[in-house]
């Protein structure tokens, strides 16, 4: 309100006596005075009203101009501290622009909330824009720094403060925040989102921030926990700050230094965890240092990095540190886009679905990934002791290794020849080329590097020698931290008859790069790593290098025999196959048990087929119904498979069935009850949970095509048991009965038996296929 100013007419003099005139005209002067400032209040009362019944105080009732050429800090703070003696708890700032010269700070509370023209414009960059206490709202409008050096925050959040989790909740949403363009490239300054916590038992939880679009900044998100706490917790263990579950929603940043920065640790003293970002889109620049830099644990990113591409090769996208723990970060930019990843720390995991199997990377030494292109010692590799089977790699460009070439045909990956890299780059790098026409790699797949840790290129490209030119295969730079570096499933080749892999770089001070492996699979030919069962041949390399297979007859004495190539189909993406793994229990199941079929007659193929390694093999049938489906049975006898897992169906491409019902007998000569019943089925493998503790029997009923060409084709029926050994591979603890060929590579290597007394004999083959055996 304005006070009451009456303007008295000048004093009488002493000497001359009052008139009634002089006494009128100062009764007429009071009243004037007294209406015109009767009319102002009138107008501000009624400004008050007006506010007040639309829900808010304004700030141009305060005193606020909105011009852009008066300083309205003031007027804003009046309107903010009006709330503490009103029930209404919300200010509002309408269009216009308003320079300010200090800190806005919003009181617990209080909801301050600008028109979508309204334009803050500070007029020094040395103070924080806003200060939003607890349980306080700040929503719409815009921050305009394009005119000052901005070097403190827009938000800020001081963890003294105390917001709490429970029972309160403050929020930031719906602004714009331009910052100034830096005269150098790259240099910018000043912070988006500041929360800070400094002393003890401070602490930001449960604070919302929505919509919010950043440009030009040092940092858009810090969330800090200051280093002072390590060193108070030293003397007090009570000693703890936090910053833990905030909310990120639809933050949007382009131009900056580092999108996410997080600064404390796993856990108290310095707890910087449970935060979450999503729907968040950050634009990365040749100037971007990292879009997430995490110190703490629990932390989940949804984001989408753009043009990943422009970041520097020594810049990482992504760099959890040693103190991290536990992060998770989902983004559609696939692996493929860029390798620039940095984790020190402990099952941090980026989720990235695309071209690769996998959606999950764990960005660690793995044991074993599901459907990861890795060749962790897995049995799939076509390349294992290729330097026995006539392989050769030669180096075609840069410094000598330290070590043995060959080396990285051995299953040890952490043994290889290792390089010197300084001096290595894009357009120098070292080259190696690996030559294996003598038994070319067919429909070649993965194919790849494995490395130590620590002992990682920065850059590495795969190329392939078709028999008549080189092929792209696989290219990464920026890597910093990936030992794994597999080509993707749409690289392949038909015959693979040479590798040139090209790398350069180290992200390591020692500038080592050690190459343990390489790898590469055949989706048509079995791996070099097992040994595949066999029945009663063997198969065996004579003198010259010829095959030859040899038959054991029924007498005991041996044959020749023709040689059978077995063959698997390629794996199709992040499917549940069983090709060439060595879990399965049913490998010829049609030879350890009873398998009949009741049903549908086949109209192609083999039941046999359906529990063989030969995946180009199977057993076909043409329009079954529900009527008259298909109808298989496994029958074990009298040892039933103890704690059966799992079981499952491989369809061929295009030939699977709607539906599929299993059923099982669980005790010995029992009655069939159903475990599952599938309908509309669409998938290629299905794979169904079938735990109990002894299973007797197995009953499959499968009709329905969900294709026009009216076929089912299963390819593969399988199975996986808790205390059963597998069967698929050799294994001590079973009766070691093989059912396939055993071939051994070496001419100088073969079969050694022990006789009854204890002697040992080995065979060995000649030129026209006879078997000597020699004691040894």
């Amino acid at each position: 309100m304005t006070d009451v100013n009456v303007n008295f007419p000048p004093t009488v003099s002493p000497n001359r006596s009052v008139t009634a005139g002089d006494v009128e005209l100062m009764v007429t002067q009071v009243k004037a005075d007294v209406e015109g400032q009767v009319s102002v209040v009138t107008a501000q009362l009624a400004d008050t009203v007006i506010d007040l019944k639309s829900g808010g105080i304004n700030v141009l009732s305060s005193g606020a101009t909105g011009t852009g050429n008066v300083i309205d800090s003031n007027a804003i703070s009046n309107a903010l501290s009006l709330t503490a003696i009103s029930s209404v708890q919300r200010v509002k700032i309408p269009d216009g622009t308003y320079l300010v010269n200090k800190t806005i700070v919003i009181p617990r509370g209080v909801h301050l909330e600008l028109g979508q023209k309204a334009i803050i414009r500070p007029t020094s960059g040395d103070f924080n824009i806003f200060q939003l206490k607890p349980e306080g709202r700040l929503t719409g409008g815009i921050v305009d720094l394009q005119n000052v050096n901005f070097t403190k925050a827009v938000y800020y959040l001081d963890a003294e403060d105390v917001f709490q989790f429970y029972g309160q909740s403050a929020v930031i949403s719906d602004m714009n925040i331009l910052n100034k363009v830096p005269t150098v490239k790259g240099a910018f300054t000043g912070t988006g989102i500041f929360c800070e916590a400094k002393t003890n038992m401070g602490f930001i939880d449960n604070v919302k921030f929505n919509n919010l679009t950043f440009i030009n900044f040092d940092k858009v998100i810090h969330l800090r926990v200051d280093p002072i706490l390590d060193e108070m917790f030293k003397t007090d263990p009570n000693v703890m700050a936090w910053v833990n579950a905030n909310y990120f929603f639809q933050i949007t940043a382009q131009n900056f230094k580092y999108g996410i920065y997080l600064e404390g640790k796993a856990s108290v003293p310095r707890d910087v965890g449970g935060n979450m970002f999503d729907q968040c889109q950050f634009q990365a620049e040749e100037t971007t240092e990292a879009i997430v830099y995490c110190e703490g644990a629990y932390n989940t990113f949804n984001l989408f990095m753009w043009d990943l591409h422009k970041m520097n090769d020594s810049k990482p996208a992504i760099q959890f540190t040693k103190s991290s723990r536990f992060n998770e970060i989902h983004t559609a930019m696939q692996l493929e886009i860029t390798e620039s990843w940095i984790d020190e720390g402990y099952m941090n995991k980026i989720c990235s679905p695309g071209n690769y199997v996998t959606e999950t990377r764990t960005l660690a030494n793995r044991i074993s990934t599901p459907y990861k292109g890795q060749f962790n010692g897995n049995q799939d590799d076509y390349l294992i002791n290729g330097n026995l089977r006539g392989y050769t790699v030669t180096q075609t460009k840069g410094a000598a290794p330290t070590g043995t070439l060959t080396d990285i045909f051995l299953p040890d990956s952490e043994q290889g020849p290792s390089w010197n890299m300084t001096g290595t780059d894009y357009m120098n790098p070292i080259e190696i080329v690996i030559d294996c026409s003598t038994d070319p790699v067919v429909y070649a797949q993965y194919i790849g590097t494995v490395h130590p840790w620590d002992a990682t290129p920065e850059g590495l490209l795969v190329e392939g020698w078709t028999g008549t030119e080189w092929i792209w295969l696989h290219e990464v730079k920026g890597n910093q931290s990936n030992d794994y570096l597999i080509s993707p499933p749409y690289s392949a080749v038909d015959f693979l008859h040479k590798i040139r892999i090209s790398f350069y770089g180290s992200p390591k001070a020692d500038k080592k790069v050690t190459i343990g492996r390489v790898v590469a699979i055949s989706s048509k030919a079995l791996g070099k790593a097992y040994i595949p069962q066999f029945t009663d041949a063997l198969t065996m390399v004579d003198v010259n290098g010829v095959a030859r297979t040899i038959k054991l007859n029924a007498d005991g004495t041996w044959s020749n025999a023709s040689t059978t190539s077995l063959s698997i189909s390629p794996a199709l993406p992040g499917e549940a196959t069983m090709a060439g793994e060595q879990d399965d229990i049913l490998l010829l199941a049609d030879k350890r048990y009873s398998v009949i079929s009741t049903g549908a007659v086949k109209t192609a193929g083999n039941i046999a087929d359906m529990f063989s390694l030969k995946r180009e093999a199977f057993c076909r049938w043409t329009n079954p119904t529900t009527a008259a489906p298909i109808v298989m049975e496994i029958d074990f006898g009298t040892k039933p498979i103890q704690y059966m897992e799992t079981l499952g169906l491989n369809f061929g491409w295009g030939e699977s069935p709607k539906n599929i019902k299993v059923e099982r007998v669980l005790t010995s000569g029992g009655a069939y009850a159903q475990l599952a019943n599938i309908t509309n089925n669409t998938l290629g493998s299905v794979k169904i949970v079938s735990r109990a503790t002894n299973v007797y029997k197995i009953r499959l009923t499968i009709s329905v095509p969900n294709n026009v060409n009216g076929l089912i084709r299963i390819n593969r029926i399988f199975a996986t048991a808790a205390t059963s050994p597998p069967v698929t591979f050799v294994n001590t603890e079973t009766d070691n009965q093989l059912y396939g060929d055993l071939e051994f590579g070496d001419t100088l290597k073969g079969l050694v038996m022990k006789s009854p007394d204890g002697g040992r004999w080995k065979a060995s083959m000649s030129n026209t296929g006879a078997i000597t055996w020699t004691k040894i």
